[in-house]
């Protein structure tokens, strides 16, 4: 694969050329610095835009659209990386040398309706799908509880430190929900497309020539530069867990551990706590599964993920409340027996194999090569090969070194209440 980056002075075009898919592949990432109440205006403002155009104004309408374009897919998502709020607009569509020239042209045409033509009438957006899409966003907020893991990592990061990003929920909140109107709601899409920073990423047997001149005739952005904000979010200092017990009707009691990544250096943050964190849980070999789950059977499950761009890692599982002190225990355990460096060569050698594994399967997917890019760029990542050889280079020492730099701050338990033995 060939990529290459054109600097379109309003965003950044990457191309990215293969020939070994059947589709191309358009991923338009749009991002600013997250502010906690934009949260549910981005969300009602995606839904809107890839529901209804000034064209295409029902859904019905679109899906017959999208059909004649051999059932292209467009859609949008939001998520946060740090400290930004990220939308993107997703493009599937089939390589025109499997349908008809012109394929691609149209298919930036209906791209270009939903960003930039949206359903718009006295510079407010239509009143009855407006209301409509507001009513099924506040039965999808209300439904965060329904799962109760979600629901106790919400409230762990909430209470590790309820002012930063990280705390913030991506469902949206619902007294933000009450204060958005038709009106206000288009005034923050102009915002929002003519303030983000974009890029504009495309993969598929495509040209740099063709491509830049579909975006600039497609895709013109009239973006306002600005200075870009440091993605990652840091901890000054650790302090003393703190512990929080919340009850609820459940027959499963849920933990959700925050724990802070203090002063790791820049290989540290792209490699190492990759590898210390597969050997302690964030695989099906780690030490959290082989002792604390098939050992001494004292949780449901239990797992950690790296949340780099937030300094974090996480650590959730399922447990009776009869257990919750033997896991804590054990789970402090294990990572004092890492800082000692009870850990062999063969773990890590392991969970080197097991993550070059994954890099390589990432290649398997239009979508996730897609993926690695935008998280590269945004995350300042290197590129696919520098990567694996890195990777090669982890030591034990260095997992010691990483683990000494590792810190419980939060231990949430959602504790159920049915079935339970207190």
């Amino acid at each position: 694969m060939k990529d290459t980056c054109i600097d379109l002075k309003y965003a950044k075009l990457h191309i990215i050329k293969t020939k070994k898919f059947r589709t191309i592949n358009v991923k338009v990432v749009l991002r600013d610095e997250i502010k906690k109440e934009d949260i549910t205006k981005r969300n009602f403002l995606t839904d809107y835009l890839v529901l209804t155009t000034k064209k295409y104004k029902t859904k019905k309408e679109l899906a017959l659209k999208t059909q004649e374009l051999y059932s292209l897919y467009i859609g949008a998502s939001n998520s946060r990386i740090g400290n930004y709020l990220v939308t993107t607009f997703n493009m599937s569509l089939l390589d025109p040398k499997y349908t008809e020239s012109g394929m691609l042209e149209e298919s930036f045409d209906l791209l270009h309706e939903i960003i930039f033509n949206p359903n718009v009438n006295n510079q407010e957006f239509d009143s009855k799908i407006f209301n409509s899409l507001k009513k099924e966003i506040e039965a999808g907020i209300k439904t965060i509880k329904e799962n109760p893991q979600i629901y106790a990592n919400i409230r762990m990061l909430e209470n590790m430190d309820s002012n930063s990003p990280f705390s913030y929920q991506g469902f949206g909140y619902l007294e933000d929900l009450e204060k958005i109107t038709a009106s206000n709601l288009y005034q923050y899409y102009k915002d929002f497309i003519s303030k983000s920073i974009v890029d504009i990423y495309v993969i598929g047997d495509v040209t740099a020539k063709e491509l830049s001149e579909l975006v600039k005739a497609k895709l013109n952005f009239k973006t306002m530069k600005k200075e870009k904000k440091d993605v990652y979010i840091y901890h000054n200092k650790a302090r003393r867990p703190k512990e929080i017990i919340e009850k609820e009707n459940l027959n499963q009691s849920k933990l959700a551990i925050g724990v802070k990544l203090i002063d790791l250096n820049d290989f540290e943050r792209k490699y190492v706590i990759n590898m210390y964190n597969m050997i302690l849980g964030g695989g099906f070999n780690s030490k959290f599964m082989q002792i604390i789950r098939e050992k001494e059977s004292l949780a449901y499950y239990i797992n950690s993920k790296v949340n780099k761009s937030d300094n974090l890692i996480i650590i959730q599982s399922g447990i009776s409340f009869q257990n919750y002190k033997k896991v804590i225990n054990h789970i402090k355990n294990i990572m004092k027996r890492i800082t000692k460096g009870e850990i062999t060569n063969e773990e890590l050698e392991n969970v080197k194999m097991e993550y070059l594994t994954v890099l390589e399967e990432i290649n398997d997917s239009i979508d996730n090569i897609l993926e690695n890019y935008i998280s590269r760029d945004i995350l300042n990542l290197d590129d696919f090969e520098t990567r694996k050889e890195m990777i090669k280079k982890v030591t034990l020492d260095d997992i010691i070194k990483v683990s000494k730099k590792v810190y419980i701050d939060t231990i949430y338990l959602l504790k159920g209440e049915l079935n339970e033995k207190n």
